[in-house]
This record gives C-alpha cells, sequence and structure tokens, in this order.
C-alpha cells in the first residue's frame, strides 16, 4: 500500500480512538481492526463508516467498506481504512 496522508490518519486515528476506547499508541497503520483494536467488523462496520461519513464529509458505502476490507485483504487493518477514506475524499 502506498503513503498514507498524514492529515487523513491522524483523524481517522482520533476516530478509532474514540470509537475502539484503545489509547491513541495503539492505533497504527498496521494494527488489525478486529485483532488489535477489538472492534467486530459485522457490527460495528455501521457506526465506524456512519461516523467517518460525517468526520470527512464522504459517502463510503458501508457494504463496500465491509467487502474491501474483509474480502480484498486477510489484513483489515487501518492502513486499509485509511486508504478507503482518502480515495473517496480525494474524489469529492
Amino acid at each position: 500500500m502506498g503513503k498514507i496522508d498524514p492529515e487523513i490518519f491522524n483523524r481517522l486515528r482520533q476516530l478509532l480512538t474514540d470509537v475502539t476506547g484503545n489509547d491513541i499508541e495503539e492505533v497504527v497503520p498496521n494494527a488489525d481492526l478486529e485483532e488489535d483494536l477489538g472492534l467486530d467488523l459485522d457490527l460495528d462496520i455501521s457506526r465506524i463508516v456512519d461516523r467517518i461519513n460525517k468526520e470527512f464529509e464522504i459517502e463510503l458505502n458501508e457494504k463496500a467498506v465491509f467487502k474491501e476490507l474483509t474480502e480484498e485483504s486477510h489484513h483489515a487493518s487501518v492502513a486499509e481504512l485509511a486508504k478507503l477514506v482518502y480515495d473517496e475524499h480525494d474524489l469529492g
């Protein structure tokens, strides 16, 4: 994966800290959303995408994000989520 936009990453990092209750130091690019941060993507994806859409004023599709994180990648990492946010934000 390419370079992560620092502004988007930092905003996403704070959002994930708020949602998960993890310390900000734990929310690193290679952290797995489920294994490292304790999310259950089956249950939490709707809430996360809703928060991301409000925070970044974008329109990520919950089903598309879930599919991308669970089918296209065996590692649903913070970096993968940041890339989806960046790509959508960049299109906006």
